[in-house]
């Protein structure tokens, strides 16, 4: 997929994730749209991870650390909300949905993040084909 293909998917799945949380907020059916995109995440993650073990470079080993960081963090994120939702009760509901709005405030911020980084890398790449071709032209 190329660099521009990749960065309009990623705009577009932040579109899709800003419409069914709005979604969700409205009907009051978020469990399904969670079960959804709780699927849905496990399958990028095992496609991450996937792609960066087939490739065998220093950059994807940094960005497979930096997967499996995020994933354990992720983890241990649903093993507490989880925890949370089985042990709810009146008095400690709000206190656990501002900390739950919390780990989704956070959880955005890192994904903001990573498409900044995203665009940085994508243009340092652009930059990188424009002198390998440069310098395959100079060579001919």
């Amino acid at each position: 997929m190329a660099l521009s293909d990749a960065l309009a998917n990623m705009s577009a799945q932040a579109k899709q994730a800003e419409d069914k949380f709005h979604a969700a907020q409205t009907t009051q059916r978020a469990k399904p749209e969670v079960d959804k995109a709780r699927t849905a995440t496990q399958e990028r993650n095992n496609q991450l991870r996937t792609r960066a073990d087939q490739t065998k470079s220093d950059v994807s080993s940094r960005w497979r650390d930096a997967q499996a960081q995020w994933h354990q963090q992720v983890q241990h994120m649903r093993s507490d909300m989880k925890q949370t939702r089985q042990d709810l009760d009146a008095a400690g509901a709000q206190m656990r949905a501002e900390m739950a709005e919390d780990d989704a405030d956070l959880a955005i911020a890192f994904a903001t993040s990573a498409i900044e980084d995203a665009q940085y890398a994508a243009l340092e790449a652009v930059l990188a084909r424009e002198k390998a071709n440069q310098l395959a032209a100079a060579g001919q």
